[in-house]
């Protein structure tokens, strides 16, 4: 009897663990989107990036439905940058294939956008010119919105080596 109650303990176990594991998966649908070389994200379809030119960083914008992510990735970039106005900011710490980060939240000024949310990993490399760093942020209308941007940044993968 004793047996039997631990075979089904372990099942049960198994049966919880993979239904845990199965609620954190990426939805089936969502996409590989190319940072160019630097990172990829799996987002939902339709999801697009945008690479803008600026002068010491790789830039751009993800776009997707409800949410514009600004990007920056580069050399000794600041920590996470709230909107001016931005309040009760929070922080939860992450890994990002296998690098330390931390995901950002703060209401928003704007009424339309009123939920802001941005990820930050301080040192994606490390070599002479310093750490090289990732920043993704935008702000979006539903809560809904962000758990999606949020479950975006969870997908990060890079493709920078030194």
């Amino acid at each position: 009897m004793r047996a039997l109650t631990a075979v089904f303990a372990g099942v049960l176990a198994i049966g919880f663990s993979g239904h845990a594991m199965a609620a954190d998966a990426v939805p089936a649908d969502w996409v590989h989107v190319m940072a160019g070389p630097m990172f990829t994200v799996k987002a939902p379809p339709g999801t697009t990036f945008e690479r803008i030119r600026t002068g010491d960083a790789f830039a751009g914008t993800f776009h997707g439905a409800g949410f514009d992510l600004a990007v920056e990735f580069g050399y000794h970039r600041d920590a996470m940058k709230l909107p001016e106005g931005a309040k009760n900011p929070s922080e939860v710490k992450l890994v990002v294939d296998e690098k330390p980060g931390a995901i950002t939240r703060a209401a928003a000024p704007d009424p339309a956008h009123p939920l802001f949310v941005g990820l930050y990993v301080p040192a994606v490399e490390k070599d002479d010119f310093g750490p090289l760093s990732l920043l993704v942020m935008g702000s979006v209308a539903k809560p809904e919105d962000r758990a999606t941007v949020e479950r975006i940044f969870e997908t990060v993968k890079f493709g920078f080596k030194n």
